[in-house]
């Protein structure tokens, strides 16, 4: 069974520049195209700081039938050719980070790594789960939302979410893993998590000794 690492999860959101309350967040417009954003909630970044994003997966029903994006300024696009939920995964966006410094005098321990795995949705409507993490509503269109990691509820987690006013809410996941959003204004809102979890594996090519995985959803309300 996985080992979740909160006290790890708070040092390395101080220490580490690039990952500090960074996020994806996906917003599907008029037009039949999803937008990508990259930055902290509400303020994302451009240019040359969202070039990392260049191997983002977005797709709707599958990761293996992503869609073509391109890059502008503050965002990437997607043209959306599948009615539904759109998501968005990215493994490689930071290199591997060391966890902790080992003093040079204990030569026989190795350093331990951990990688980022991030992931986005924009929309309420699919009430089964089709990422890694994900937020998942309890009905189409709910403000009840189920949070899920591996198939399975995470319970006791803090959440965060941005109002269309731009004020922050931290509320948390209840014994099954739920949370309500109350909506009070109208326009967009996004939801987010992180969850660190040790276990080594592989992620986009390196081996490393935890996974630190984010996840958000935006929904619009009218």
């Amino acid at each position: 069974m996985n080992m979740i690492i909160k006290p790890l999860a708070i040092l390395l959101l101080l220490c580490i520049p690039n990952l500090q309350a960074h996020e994806i967040w996906l917003i599907k417009t008029d037009n039949n195209q999803v937008q990508l954003f990259l930055g902290e909630p509400g303020e994302p970044d451009e240019g040359d700081k969202i070039s990392g994003l260049k191997n983002t997966k977005i797709y709707t029903n599958s990761i293996t039938n992503s869609l073509p994006i391109v890059q502008h300024q503050t965002h990437w696009t997607a043209d959306v050719t599948q009615d539904g939920d759109v998501r968005a995964t990215v493994d490689d966006l930071w290199q591997p980070w060391d966890m902790e410094k080992v003093p040079a005098w204990q030569f026989w321990k190795s350093t331990k790594q951990q990688a980022a795995k991030l992931f986005a949705k924009a929309g309420r409507n699919d009430t089964q789960g089709k990422a890694e993490f994900e937020f998942v509503p309890v009905s189409a269109q709910s403000n009840s939302f189920t949070l899920i990691y591996q198939d399975n509820p995470v319970k006791d987690h803090a959440v965060v979410i941005l109002t269309p006013n731009k004020t922050q809410i931290k509320l948390t996941t209840d014994e099954q893993g739920k949370i309500t959003v109350s909506t009070d204004f109208t326009g967009l809102y996004v939801m987010s998590s992180d969850y660190p979890v040790d276990g080594e594996t592989v992620i986009a090519g390196h081996h490393v000794d935890s996974t630190f995985n984010i996840t958000s959803i935006s929904f619009w309300v009218n």
